[in-house]
């Protein structure tokens, strides 16, 4: 659906916004016929695995800007996962590309005061320093999660603990690599021709968004080192008690065997010692206590009990 935007409730002076979501085929048509989009920048903008990117086509002086955003955990994905939203520009008119998870950041970015904005280039900042934003709530609150997993595994080590530090550590990579890949195209971007005109206002957004992307960067990074850490460290203590229990378990196996092996000989139709004895099955009964005693002492001296 393509829609033009208002700020405000009204139309920005100095340039066109034009918002698209989910693009669909009738989409296509109307933007061939009324702004003459070629197949290569449709292929461009229909792209929902476009990675983060600054394109500049000098034949129809367009200048395309991928940025991914983060997806919050849903019912059908259990961690954070990313998706891009793409800027076409055209001259004075702006086309923003998007599918309907990612709309919660325009929803949000219509609220915020940008009724001050005079270029596209100043539209393009603007919003991508609100959206930068993001990275820093989703690593916030993976962070709380993993701080309280931390605290449960300290106490018991239980297998739906360590699924959800799993998820964690998905959503780290997944975050990690989209604010990499973001870092790279928003440092390129001083070097394009977006950039060659910008204004002052719009350069001193662009320099608040590489300081805020690279701190995501960082906090990305060692967030995912702590969240590694936590999960080797609690693979460790649950491999270590798993071979507590088994050397327990092997340990008393080893001790019901003697009895076992008696009285297996005893249960033969052959003859054998104290068969005639009247308190053979006091002796015997003592004479298995001993074996196991001596081996239980062998066992505990060796920890394995």
């Amino acid at each position: 659906m393509i829609t033009r935007q208002e700020i405000n409730g009204k139309a920005p002076l100095n340039y066109n916004w034009f918002d698209v979501t989910e693009l669909d085929d009738n989409d296509v048509s109307q933007l061939k016929r009324l702004f003459r989009f070629t197949p290569e920048i449709i292929g461009y903008v229909s792209d929902k695995q476009e990675r983060p990117r600054y394109d500049y086509d000098s034949h129809t002086q367009s200048e395309l800007v991928v940025y991914d955003v983060p997806l919050w955990p849903n019912t059908d994905t259990a961690h954070f996962t990313t998706r891009p939203i793409i800027f076409l520009l055209q001259g004075t008119t702006i086309f923003t590309f998007h599918t309907n998870e990612t709309a919660y950041v325009f929803e949000q970015f219509k609220h915020d005061s940008i009724k001050d904005i005079k270029s596209t280039t100043e539209f393009i900042m603007t919003f991508l320093l609100h959206a930068a934003k993001y990275f820093n709530q989703a690593l916030d609150k993976l962070n709380n999660e993993r701080n309280q997993l931390d605290k449960n595994l300290n106490n018991t080590i239980i297998n739906k603990d360590l699924r959800k530090l799993a998820q964690i550590e998905k959503s780290l990579v997944y975050l990690a690599s989209s604010i990499k890949t973001n870092l790279m195209m928003l440092e390129s971007l001083r070097h394009t021709p977006l950039t060659s005109q910008i204004t002052k206002e719009a350069q001193e957004k662009l320099d608040d968004i590489l300081i805020e992307t690279e701190q995501s960067s960082r906090m990305a990074q060692i967030s995912n080192e702590v969240t590694e850490k936590i999960s080797t460290t609690s693979n460790n203590i649950l491999n270590n008690n798993l071979n507590d229990i088994m050397k327990f378990l092997t340990g008393w196996s080893l001790l019901l065997t003697i009895p076992t092996i008696i009285t297996g000989f005893y249960g033969m139709n052959v003859k054998l010692p104290l068969e005639s004895t009247p308190l053979a099955w006091i002796t015997i009964t003592l004479l298995t206590t001993f074996f196991m005693l001596g081996l239980y002492i062998y066992l505990k001296h060796n920890d394995f009990l």
